[in-house]
């Protein structure tokens, strides 16, 4: 399933709202959590930072380090789990990312204060989700076959939790995820002492859908001071 996922994400992250969000990284100690077979980090690696990679998949870490192997870049990949961090020292990075797995992290609480932990202070944490408000555990496309148009429907937005339903693969991967409201994101946010600076929900061209609501979340935020 590693492979295949790898194969399906492909080897190089091609998202400008991302790379825009993250803005420049020469010279920093950057973490890219939940890195899977690390795209990010190669991206960041190759605009100058210095990376460490952590996931819990040592299959995904594996195919990491194959790339780096043909790529070396210098990134350090580690075994971890993204609730804890551990092993990673408080206050250690300049930055950090998460790009599409804050909703694959069944404690958003528990991942949010580690990222807190271990970034130093005024540290700066960019993620990307699926948009928690049009990607619910019951969303549909409506098409208007009178004049071709499609609008999407959504229900369900507070029944939070793990959801997985029917089409809802691809493959052999599993796309379901942990939903949450925007609120939820927000709140725990401020309760790790995230300020948020920025929000991005740019509309995509792959769809007729998606040119009028946002698929994904973009969020940038630093770490403030304690209280």
């Amino acid at each position: 399933m590693a492979d295949e996922y790898d194969r399906w994400v492909g080897a190089a992250l091609v998202d400008p709202t991302f790379v825009d969000l993250v803005g420049e990284v020469a010279g920093q100690q950057v973490c890219a959590v939940a890195c899977g077979p690390g795209r990010e980090a190669r991206y960041l690696a190759g605009a100058g930072a210095t990376v460490t990679g952590v996931d819990l998949s040592e299959n995904l870490l594996a195919i990491a380090r194959r790339h780096d192997e043909v790529e070396p870049l210098g990134i350090s990949y580690l075994s971890g789990d993204a609730h804890t961090l551990e092993g990673l020292a408080t206050g250690s990075f300049d930055g950090m990312v998460c790009y599409m797995a804050l909703m694959d992290i069944p404690s958003l609480d528990s991942a949010l204060q580690s990222v807190a932990r271990i970034l130093r202070p005024g540290g700066w944490f960019v993620f990307t989700i699926t948009h928690p408000c049009f990607k619910t555990p019951a969303t549909g496309e409506l098409i208007d076959h009178t004049n071709k148009s499609v609008r999407r429907t959504v229900g369900r937005y507070f029944a939070e939790g793990y959801w997985d339903g029917p089409g809802q693969h691809r493959g052999a991967l599993p796309l379901g995820a942990y939903h949450r409201t925007l609120s939820t994101y927000v709140n725990a946010l401020t309760g790790a002492h995230l300020v948020i600076e920025q929000m991005r929900e740019p509309p995509r061209d792959d769809g007729p859908v998606w040119q009028e609501v946002p698929q994904l979340l973009y969020v940038r935020c630093h770490l403030g001071a304690r209280t």
